[in-house]
């Protein structure tokens, strides 16, 4: 009996030692992809390739890529590992014109998954690919043209007028304020008019439904970033049969409900709005052509007002923080930009409009600055969609490779930007604009996958901050964090400990 269990143990610890030998191998046997193509690359770690520190939680993804960005000074794209995945990582803003532009038809995929059937608010334009994504981005471009953005312009000012309201008591009461958490009430309200043709309340009611659903998809949490490093670790068939959700089942079905009761309210009543949502209500009822690829589905509708939910609200909001932090941090900046202000208002007898936006300068230079120094999207992704062979060299990157272009480290290499980590708004002139290369500066990406939505984000910032300054002086205090620190628990770049200010009347 006792030769019957020592044999058992014997052949457990070989199938253990098996077992391990095959996970170590299939956790390593990409690590020679970019040593035998001649490829500049970091020697990687079992498990995570160069990216421990990140999925560890231990830097933000922003800092992470910078870290690698600086290890190949001189270098035009070097080769890293996402765990075992190879990703060409591109330093050359030639080449990031290339992969972004003129050989797009190689990079259209983001590579991202998503599951209609098990996680349908996954099915959004982010995510999309191939002809689902070109068919849906032609039908969607007309809801953010300059027409609709001055169509919509009144309704954001609404929300900015509550905004100032909101703020007045604290500022007369030279409170101490979490600006992220007020820019994102913003930001929602003005999502709900413009989208939904919603009053959210986020700002009249602590208890607002959506405010609290986007609190719950933004919250930082380790969470995400163990489905990310599973969806880089697992073979992509074995991660869409794990039936892995990007979207946890409460928020959509929230989202899915909402969106279904918004179009049945309408459809019954006959309301029609120059909204988002009047838009997809067009593109579902229309019927498509015998060549139209992407059926217009009640899911597929609820998964775009989903991500124009997102991305209108964590984007903007922590941009217009960030800003506000910076000219707190900077009040000579501050003034000169209120000055702006206080005189094109005063040429503009009838208030804030498009047209007066338009005129302020300065402020699209203040915006530029913290659209640098703070990219929404710290990393810009793309996979190759078929081999390409990098031009100028022999290089050949399969298809399925995944690649990373490294806005923040971009825009905080000081061979573009001298004393990248100093505000300064004049980096933005004209004439400093054209002093660069073009794709140094890439806040929204560019090309055909440049996002959509950029004309409204940066509308809705501009008229938030405008009226703002022209009511309020933000000034540091005792909790604001000098210098940022970035979360690493987001996937938007976000201040760890959030944008604490004072606020004051002017």
């Amino acid at each position: 009996m006792r030769l019957f269990f020592d044999s058992l143990l014997v052949n457990a610890a070989a199938a253990v030692l098996i077992l391990v030998a095959l996970l170590y191998y299939y956790a390593t046997n990409t690590f020679n992809y970019w040593k035998v193509r001649g490829v500049p690359y970091l020697k990687p770690v079992p498990l995570f390739g160069n990216v421990q520190d990140m999925t560890l939680l231990r830097v933000s993804v922003a800092e992470g890529f910078q870290k690698l960005y600086k290890q190949f000074e001189g270098h035009k794209f070097a080769g890293v590992f996402q765990t075992r995945q190879p990703t060409l990582l591109i330093r050359d803003p030639e080449l990031i014109r290339l992969v972004l532009v003129k050989d797009f038809s190689y990079f259209q995929s983001r590579g991202l998954p998503f599951n209609p059937k098990k996680d349908p608010l996954s099915a959004h334009l982010f995510n999309l690919d191939g002809e689902s994504w070109k068919n849906l981005r032609t039908k969607l471009s007309p809801t953010f043209s300059p027409s609709k953005m001055k169509m919509m312009f009144n309704l954001v000012v609404e929300c900015a007028e509550e905004l100032i309201s909101y703020l007045a008591q604290p500022a007369e009461d030279g409170e101490e304020m979490e600006m992220r958490e007020v820019m994102s009430k913003f930001t929602t309200d003005v999502i709900g008019t413009c989208a939904f043709g919603l009053q959210f309340n986020s700002m009249k009611d602590p208890q607002s439904e959506f405010r609290e659903m986007g609190r719950r998809v933004f919250r930082p949490a380790a969470r995400p970033t163990i489905r990310r490093f599973i969806r880089l670790l697992l073979p992509a068939c074995l991660y869409k049969y794990l039936n892995i959700r990007a979207v946890p089942e409460e928020i959509s079905n929230f989202f899915c409900s909402a969106v279904k009761q918004t179009v049945e309210y309408r459809e019954k009543n006959n309301v029609r709005r120059a909204d988002f949502m009047q838009m997809l209500i067009e593109l579902k009822n229309m019927n498509g052509s015998p060549t139209d690829t992407f059926e217009f589905t009640d899911s597929v509708l609820a998964s775009q007002a989903f991500i124009f939910f997102l991305a209108g609200l964590e984007t903007s909001s922590a941009t217009m923080s960030f800003c506000l932090h910076e000219l707190a941090v900077n009040p000579d900046i501050q003034e000169r930009l209120r000055q702006e202000v206080v005189e094109v208002l005063s040429r503009h007898k009838e208030g804030l409009s498009y047209d007066a936006i338009d005129e302020m300068t300065y402020l699209d230079n203040v915006l530029s600055e913290t659209l640098r120094k703070y990219p929404p999207s710290a990393n810009l992704i793309r996979m190759v969609t078929k081999p390409y062979i990098i031009p100028g060299t022999s290089v050949l990157v399969d298809k399925g490779v995944r690649v990373i272009i490294p806005v923040y480290a971009i825009h905080r290499d000081e061979n573009y930007y001298p004393e990248p980590e100093r505000f300064d708004p004049d980096r933005f002139t004209a004439e400093a604009r054209r002093s660069r290369h073009n794709y140094t500066f890439l806040p929204f990406g560019e090309g055909p996958r440049i996002c959509i939505g950029m004309r409204f984000g940066l509308l809705q910032a501009k008229v938030g901050l405008a009226l703002l300054l022209s009511r309020y002086r933000f000034s540091v205090c005792q909790r604001t964090s000098i210098p940022v620190v970035l979360n690493p628990k987001t996937v938007v770049t976000t201040a760890v400990d959030g944008t604490w200010l004072q606020v004051t009347p002017v």
